[in-house]
């Protein structure tokens, strides 16, 4: 049984499966609308070619953009008594304005630590642009108060430059984002913002990073088990979904993750290469272990919209969560 928490207008409702709760708070008379425009790689839009496939994506949801069932949220955790919460949405209250936000967070934070200590939290980004607006959620305590987060390249890349982290330097990613450069920022999120050691405050364990090609799922050790299959997981729904089938079709997906990668783009650091016969690869940077996997990547996708989502959802459904 799923507890959904967000504006859900009439025709929302009827799609929704009947195993999801919907408090009576969150129901409206009208729906919110997202317009998805979903393209392939070479399909062409008056002189422009698109690179690859992609999606363009715009929106009129004013109760999203304003966390506006945020409260009607909190208060139904005590009845339905969740297992795992998880929170997204943070994104669209970037166009909202400064004075809105500033106050939202705040109340955002608050409403996360009335959450049961027992219960883990995560915490599910997507693409922004205010770096003031990301330090925030860095600084108003959003990420360190989460005991686990699921983003894409862009997202991480755009973390760092917003908090001066490793490679904050580059503008955007060069293709396939180098394994080393990335395993850094990932550890300096946990180094800065988790709970590397005991004795910080901090909540964060656990990143689940996406790219096209490949996935890391990294954790701090003693917090989650079972990661190999997790992060395979997700890999395996991002290649299947994708392709809109059911299961993983060969002669539908191609490899493009690296053979041989590093552990960290700078020295010292270790060499690595992928095992066809062990296709998640292990590697270890002090109390941090990260988790490497291929994605069989769709030749043609049929959707490419939700598959974060999807795949942070798989990674969650396979993942044990230690007792401290």
């Amino acid at each position: 049984m799923v507890l959904l928490c967000g504006p859900v207008g009439p025709k929302l409702h009827e799609m929704l499966d009947e195993q999801i709760m919907v408090p009576p708070e969150s129901l409206q008379e009208t729906d919110e609308f997202h317009l998805i425009l979903e393209y392939k790689a070479g399909e062409q839009w008056g002189p422009t070619r698109a690179p690859q496939a992609n999606r363009f994506i715009f929106s009129h949801d004013v109760a999203n953009g304003e966390m506006s069932t945020l409260e009607t949220f909190v208060a139904s955790l005590e009845e339905f008594q969740p297992d795992l919460v998880v929170l997204s949405g943070l994104h669209m209250m970037e166009g909202q304005g400064r004075d809105l936000w500033e106050e939202r967070l705040k109340e955002a934070v608050v409403a996360i630590s009335d959450v049961r200590n027992q219960v883990p939290i995560h915490l599910e980004l997507a693409s922004m642009t205010d770096k003031d607006y990301m330090n925030r959620i860095m600084q108003e305590q959003v990420i360190p108060m989460v005991n686990s987060i699921g983003l894409n390249e862009q997202e991480l890349l755009f973390l760092s430059q917003a908090g001066e982290g490793p490679h904050s330097e580059l503008a955007s990613w060069d293709g396939t984002p180098d394994v080393g450069r990335v395993s850094d920022i990932l550890l300096w999120v946990l180094e800065q913002h988790g709970r590397t050691d005991p004795e910080y405050e901090a909540d964060l364990t656990r990143i689940h990073f996406h790219t096209l090609a490949y996935h890391i799922l990294v954790t701090v050790d003693g917090y989650w088990g079972n990661q190999v299959a997790a992060v395979a997981a997700g890999a395996r729904v991002a290649g299947s979904q994708a392709c809109g089938l059911e299961s993983i079709d060969a002669s539908k997906v191609t490899l493009r993750a690296p053979r041989d990668f590093h552990s960290s783009y700078s020295e010292p650091r270790e060499s690595l290469s992928l095992d066809p016969a062990m296709p998640v690869t292990v590697y270890h940077r002090g109390n941090v272990t990260f988790y490497m996997t291929p994605v069989l990547v769709c030749k043609q996708p049929l959707r490419t919209v939700g598959l974060g989502d999807a795949i942070s959802a798989e990674g969650l459904l396979y993942s044990e969560i230690l007792q401290q």
